[in-house]
């Protein structure tokens, strides 16, 4: 039997499909008893709920439609899920999509500002909420220290160094940003008894990569020449790796990201 790690409420965004879904998944099999799920896609939303429920009957999970790239929504969709449960003890920023896939060139300067709003600026609001929450709440207590909460923001290998194929330099430049509010808030809040870290997934076999076309053949091409591994990653993979980054196993790890890229 598998112990449990996460014994807190927790909110996942993008939580519907790919690495989001199977974060909700390994949340539930490591312990917390209370999940939000939240998403722009409703319909997939209430499918991955319900799923879930039936996977995993005694815990409670809340699904909540928002959009990453609205801050009204995504305070709102916060703050129902706080409300819901009381509290919040790990949040998991994955809401974001892949853009424009062209040359800096061929991409408009409004195709740019809507990646930064979902990608980066929507994980900043969400990370200002959920540290908003976190503080208010009384500390828990571990075998090495006592905390208030954990953050982690799911970024991307391409938020480590420049994309190639296909160039896509409005995505690495809200990966890049996504490292750079973990780093700079959790060296802020780490006093505070709040750890944020992020990932840095590398070619995952999310749906859109299961899409096929010439765009997505040339990426999954591309992906396994430069892997060591020679495989694409499964996303509970990532949701692993997640779950230890929220948990106890953890609790001197903050600030820093963690590559899952094979």
């Amino acid at each position: 039997m598998t112990a449990a790690l996460l014994l807190g409420s927790s909110l996942i965004s993008g939580a519907a499909s790919g690495i989001g879904r199977a974060t909700a998944r390994a949340f539930a099999r490591h312990g917390s008893p209370m999940i939000a799920l939240l998403d722009k896609n409703e319909t997939l939303l209430k499918t991955t709920v319900s799923n879930l429920r039936q996977e995993f009957p005694t815990t409670e999970f809340l699904p909540v439609s928002y959009d990453a790239g609205s801050e009204s929504s995504t305070v709102k969709a916060i703050e129902k899920a706080t409300s819901a449960f009381g509290q919040l003890r790990h949040a998991v920023n994955n809401a974001g999509y892949p853009g424009p896939l062209g040359p800096s060139t061929e991409i408009s300067t409004g195709e740019f500002q809507q990646l930064l709003d979902v990608n980066l600026t929507g994980i900043w609001t969400a990370q200002r909420e959920q540290i908003r929450h976190m503080l208010q709440q009384k500390p828990v207590s571990h075998e090495f220290s006592q905390d208030l909460g954990t953050i982690v923001n799911v970024s991307s290998m391409w938020g480590l160094a420049g994309t190639r194929s296909p160039p896509m330099a409005a995505y690495g430049a809200s990966k890049y940003g996504i490292i750079s509010i973990t780093k700079s808030d959790a060296n802020e809040y780490a006093k505070r008894g709040i750890r944020i870290n992020a990932v840095c997934p590398g070619f995952i076999e999310t749906p859109i990569m299961k899409l096929g076309g010439p765009g997505i053949d040339s990426i999954k091409e591309y992906g396994l020449n430069r892997t060591p591994m020679q495989r694409f990653g499964d996303p509970m993979e990532v949701a692993n790796t997640i779950v230890f980054l929220s948990s106890p196993m953890a609790t001197y790890i903050s600030g820093t990201e963690v590559r899952v890229d094979g």
